[in-house]
């Protein structure tokens, strides 16, 4: 049962960008949802998901997820990959009534839940914390595995806070059985065309068909 924000990680590099991540899930959980973990390296294709323990300590790992006492669920990032970013525990918000289903994960670094938790809109609103406090949010369309959004508060930025959100909505999108691999499909801000020039998984970035604008409040 995962409550930590970096669970023991294999103590290894990352290897070099365009190295696949592919997902073991080794334990199916309550509400169809799987304890599952990102490992990096070429023993399998790109966003593949095995089934079954695998042992891979000699790999990168990205994250894991498992589900807390209270059963909700749980994402452990590993630290090393998201450098100087903070914990970070989360408040998922469905918007299944959109023309295309969605999800959005905020992120919070309060010392008020564990971190890596996710949170529902109730639970959130039983805490003394504030919307505007979140440090960032991602939105995208889970059931294609498609990013619409990723938005990081202006004090947060440069901190590896984008890379965070985009791992921790993939880990979401594994523990829950839908699409293993996410992308991007071209629209990105400036910010955002940034990221992409820095990720490990530059297959999952579309080629820049849209610059949109700053996601930042007027």
């Amino acid at each position: 049962m995962a409550t930590a924000w970096s669970s023991a990680f294999p103590n290894v590099e990352a290897p070099p960008a365009g190295t696949p991540a592919w997902y073991a899930r080794e334990q199916s959980l309550s509400k169809n949802r799987w304890r599952a973990r990102a490992i990096v390296s070429d023993a399998h294709r790109d966003a593949d998901v095995i089934d079954g323990p695998v042992s891979r300590d000699d790999a990168h790992e990205l994250w894991r997820t498992d589900v807390d006492s209270d059963g909700r669920s749980v994402i452990s990032l590993n630290p090393t990959a998201i450098r100087n970013a903070p914990p970070l525990w989360f408040v998922v918000v469905p918007d299944l009534d959109a023309t295309r289903s969605a999800m959005m994960l905020a992120g919070f670094a309060t010392d008020h839940v564990a971190p890596g938790t996710v949170l529902t809109n109730p639970e959130f609103f039983s805490l003394p914390v504030q919307s505007t406090d979140q440090v960032g949010a991602i939105r995208w369309w889970h059931l294609e595995g498609v990013v619409d959004q990723v938005f990081v508060a202006e004090q947060w930025r440069r901190r590896f806070l984008g890379t965070a959100l985009i791992y921790a909505a993939n880990a979401y999108q594994v523990h829950n059985g839908w699409p293993s691999k996410l992308t991007s499909d071209g629209r990105r801000t400036e910010l955002g065309e940034q990221l992409a020039a820095a990720t490990l998984f530059p297959d999952r970035f579309a080629p820049l068909k849209t610059l949109s604008p700053p996601m930042d409040p007027q």
